[in-house]
């Protein structure tokens, strides 16, 4: 029979003549066919013959065959009927061992859940790009990112994520590397839900096999944790460096210091109303005086820590109360308006009072110096606003204290360093450089932070927040 030709060869083209009355003949069928058939496929095997002349199925189904080594194969059908005269007469069979190509689907789908579970269970985000710019295929980080299930990046461009700004820089990016044919790896900037992330960009060229670049393949690590740390361990050692020179020029500054303003004291004393020599003596003692306040920042900046005053339960308003109390007459006198707006209901703190309000009057300090540069005189907008309000830190309750003025603002270039000792912007007998550092280890040695938000000719907001006190 034609069927154990199959079995030996595989493919050929056999024809099944049935009888129009029974379609199939009987004897065939079932002496010769079916017994050739898997048992668990035998009592499909008719069924399928029937739906085939009746066109009820797809005229391509597959069954096990027994072969003439013994061992079942499995084989594909393909039905054409034959057609005389308008009536179904019979079919051609076209039959073919489809065990390999079986073999190679599942080997396929093994390999393809392994690599997509490697694939899915990686921590970067992960895209692929044509090179037009436009999203083929990303992994579940990134689509969770964009509030997208993966399939559905297909199509997309950056622009339908991102703002055009950061968009139009991704862009930049893609060309670069389509262009040169070359990795690229660099830090940049992601923004999830209006978070912005440093990432660990690295886009890499999909080409073929001639070396024709036909897209991007992409991955980013959020690495903003571990900048945010290697630049508090950089700024820390460079604080406790600096703290041990501070401390070593301020002592020997400041002893003699103290001998200069005593004799040009005297001198001053000594001297006649409106005298040369008492014009030159309140001089000295002047810049004395700046030179002694610059040898106090200096062993501030030093000791924050060990300072003897031990910390108490204290009340935010009550500090920020003290500290108007040394600074009013000189915000009123240069047109400066206060609006406080500190809830009465905040918790108390555990904290060194001195120290804090140390950090609220150089934030005041600062403020006042950014509205007097873009507001030299009087102005509505010249207001300094204080804003007291309930808030977490690390799982707690807290109290976030906002200084907010509409001065010149930081511009965006410098606002990370203007915690660096001696970094300043203003000029050299307006500051230090001392102040920020200063309040930055004074907040993070009360387990608090210190923010700094700003936009240049517009605003700055010097946020700090600290740890409620909570009863036991």
């Amino acid at each position: 029979m034609l069927l154990s030709h199959v079995s030996k060869f595989f493919i050929t083209i056999p024809i099944f003549a049935f009888h129009k009355k029974n379609w199939f003949c009987a004897e065939w069928l079932y002496k010769q066919f079916i017994p050739s058939i898997h048992f668990n496929n035998r009592p499909i095997a008719p069924k399928l013959m029937h739906c085939v002349q009746q066109k009820e199925i797809s005229s391509i189904f597959e069954l096990h065959i027994l072969s003439k080594a013994d061992n079942y194969l499995m084989k594909e059908f393909k039905e054409i009927s034959q057609i005389r005269k308008g009536s179904v007469v019979g079919f051609w069979s076209i039959v073919r061992n489809i065990i390999r190509r079986k073999r190679a689907k599942k080997t396929l789908r093994a390999s393809e859940s392994k690599y997509r579970l490697l694939f899915e269970s990686l921590p970067q985000r992960i895209f692929s790009k044509d090179k037009n710019f436009v999203y083929m295929s990303c992994n579940e980080n990134l689509a969770r990112d964009l509030h997208i299930k993966p399939d559905e990046i297909t199509g997309k461009t950056d622009y339908d994520f991102f703002p055009k700004e950061l968009a139009e820089k991704y862009r930049t990016e893609d060309k670069r590397v389509i262009e040169s044919g070359q990795t690229d790896d660099r830090e940049e900037k992601y923004i999830i839900d209006g978070q912005e992330l440093i990432v660990r960009m690295v886009r890499t060229p999909i080409k073929d096999e001639m070396g024709n670049v036909l897209g991007i393949l992409g991955t980013f690590l959020d690495i903003t944790e571990k900048i945010t740390l290697q630049r508090d361990a950089e700024r820390s050692r460079h604080l406790a460096s600096l703290g041990e020179l501070a401390a070593g020029v301020a002592h020997e500054i400041n002893n003699p210091i103290t001998g200069v303003i005593n004799c040009a004291q005297i001198l001053f004393n000594k001297s006649s109303e409106g005298s040369k020599e008492r014009d030159i003596a309140g001089r000295i003692i002047k810049e004395a005086n700046r030179i002694a306040n610059i040898t106090s920042s200096l062993l501030s900046f030093a000791r924050f820590g060990d300072s003897k005053e031990k910390k108490s339960i204290v009340s935010i308003r009550e500090i920020v109360a003290n500290t108007f109390v040394l600074i009013k007459a000189q915000l009123r006198k240069e047109g400066i308006t206060i609006k406080l707006n500190i809830s009465p209901k905040l918790p108390q703190i555990i904290a060194h009072p001195q120290q804090v309000q140390q950090v609220f009057l150089n934030a005041i300090s600062n403020a006042r110096y950014a509205l007097n540069q873009k507001y030299p005189e009087a102005h509505e907008n010249k207001i300094l606003e204080i804003i007291g309000e309930e808030a977490m830190i690390a799982n707690r309750p807290a109290v976030k204290i906002t200084f907010y003025d509409h001065g010149t603002g930081i511009p965006a270039g410098i606002r990370d360093r203007v915690v660096e000792p001696f970094y300043t912007t203003k000029p050299r007998s307006k500051g230090t450089g001392l102040g920020l550092s200063i309040s930055y280890n004074i907040i993070r040695d009360h387990d608090g932070r210190l923010i700094i938000d700003s936009a240049e000719g517009v605003f700055t907001k010097v946020i700090i927040v600290l740890p409620a006190f909570k009863p036991t």
